[in-house]
C-alpha cells in the first residue's frame, strides 16, 4: 500500500514538472501580438482560432468594448506572420458553431504583420436574427399594409404570371443565349476590357476638354434650332432639288446621243487649246498691257490715237523684204530699197 501511495506521488510531481516546462516554453515562446476593431463579436470569446486559409495560426486572447466597436486582441503563434495589410473578418461556419477570425493575406514577401499593430478594415457575418428581421421588414412592406394595400402587388403578379405563361421555351433560349453571350465575353476579355480602358480615356479626354465639348454642343444646339425654325423652307428645297434632278435625269435620257455627240466635237476645239496653251498663257499675260497702251494712246481732245510708227518694220512682204531688217527679231521692210546701204 505504501508502495502504490509513493508510486502516485512520483507520477503527480513528474506530470507538475512536465506541465510547468510547457508552459514556462509557451511563455517564453510569446509569438505576434495584434488587435482588431470589429462592429460586433457575436459567438467570439477568448481561446478562439485565428486562421489564414482555413489553417489555425493564434488564437483570440481577449474581447472587449471599444466605444462603438469590438476590440479582439490576438497572438499568433511562435513562427507565424502575415502580410502587414492584412484584413480581419469573423467567420460563422455554421448557425451555432463557435466563430474564428480569418486574416485574409497570407505572407509572402513585403513587410510583415508587426507587433501592437490595430487592423481597422474588418467585416462581420450577418447574424440570423437581422436576417429574420430584413424579412420580416420585407414581408410587411409588400403586404396588405404596403404596396399591396389596393392590391396592387397582386394585380402585377397577375399581369407578370398572365404574361410569361407559356413562354418557358423562349425564357431558357433567352437564357442559354445570355450564357453563351458570357462564354463570347470571357474569351474576349483582353479586348473587352481593353475596348472599356480606351473609353475610359476617351472620357478623360472629353472631361479634359469639357469648355470645347460644352461650345461644340452648343454650336450643334443652336444649328439644330435653326433647321427646326426653318423646316418648312428646308423640306421645300428638298423637295425643289428632287424635282430637278427628276427633270436633270429625264434631260439626260431624251439627250443622251446629242450629248455624246456634243462632247466628241468637243475634243477638237479643246486639243487646239492644249496645243495652243504657251500661246494663251502669252497673250493673257500681254494683252492687259496692250488695252493699257490703247488706252494712253487715245487723245480725247481729238478723239484720235497717237503715236509713231516704224515703217521699216512693218509686217508687209515685198520682194526678199529682209534685207532692211533692223534685227533678226524685226518684220521685213515695206519697200524694196527703204532702209537698204545705197
Amino acid at each position: 500500500m505504501r508502495r502504490l501511495i509513493a508510486g502516485l506521488l512520483v507520477i503527480a510531481v513528474v506530470g507538475a514538472i512536465g506541465w510547468g516546462a510547457a508552459y514556462g516554453i509557451r511563455e517564453g515562446r510569446k509569438g505576434t501580438t495584434f488587435s482588431a476593431l470589429f462592429e460586433a463579436s457575436v459567438g467570439l470569446y477568448p481561446g478562439s482560432d485565428v486562421q489564414i486559409l482555413g489553417v489555425p495560426v493564434g488564437e483570440v486572447t481577449s474581447v472587449t468594448p471599444a466605444g462603438e466597436h469590438v476590440k479582439v486582441s490576438m497572438m499568433l503563434d511562435p513562427g507565424q506572420t502575415a502580410a502587414a495589410d492584412t484584413e480581419a473578418v469573423i467567420v460563422a461556419p455554421t448557425l451555432v458553431s463557435d466563430r474564428f477570425v480569418q486574416l485574409t493575406e497570407p505572407y509572402v514577401d513585403g513587410p510583415e504583420l508587426r507587433a501592437g499593430t490595430v487592423i481597422e478594415e474588418t467585416a462581420v457575418p450577418v447574424e440570423i436574427d437581422d436576417l429574420y428581421a430584413s424579412l420580416t421588414e420585407a414581408g410587411d412592406q409588400l403586404g396588405p399594409n404596403g404596396a399591396n394595400k389596393n392590391g396592387a402587388l397582386s394585380r402585377f403578379l397577375e399581369v407578370v404570371a398572365a404574361n410569361l405563361d407559356g413562354q418557358g421555351a423562349d425564357i431558357n433560349q433567352v437564357i442559354r443565349e445570355g450564357a453563351d453571350a458570357s462564354a463570347t465575353l470571357a474569351d474576349i476579355d483582353q479586348d473587352f476590357f481593353a475596348t472599356v480602358e480606351n473609353l475610359d480615356t476617351f472620357n478623360k479626354t472629353l472631361l479634359e476638354h469639357d469648355d470645347g465639348v460644352e461650345d461644340a454642343n452648343r454650336r450643334f444646339a443652336q444649328v439644330t434650332e435653326y433647321l427646326a425654325e426653318d423646316r418648312d423652307d428646308l423640306a421645300s428645297a428638298v423637295s425643289n432639288l428632287g424635282e430637278a434632278l427628276a427633270l436633270l435625269e429625264s434631260f439626260i435620257k431624251d439627250n443622251r446621243g446629242e450629248m455624246r455627240t456634243s462632247v466628241e466635237n468637243l475634243q477638237g476645239p479643246t486639243q487646239v487649246l492644249v496645243d495652243q496653251n504657251e500661246s494663251l498663257e502669252e497673250a493673257v499675260a500681254t494683252i492687259p498691257l496692250v488695252l493699257q497702251k490703247f488706252v494712253n494712246a487715245y487723245d480725247p481732245d481729238s478723239n484720235t490715237l497717237v503715236g509713231r510708227t516704224n515703217l521699216n518694220e512693218l509686217s508687209v512682204w515685198s520682194g526678199d523684204g529682209l534685207t532692211g531688217q533692223t534685227s533678226e527679231d524685226a518684220p521685213p521692210v515695206l519697200l524694196p530699197g527703204v532702209g537698204e546701204e545705197q
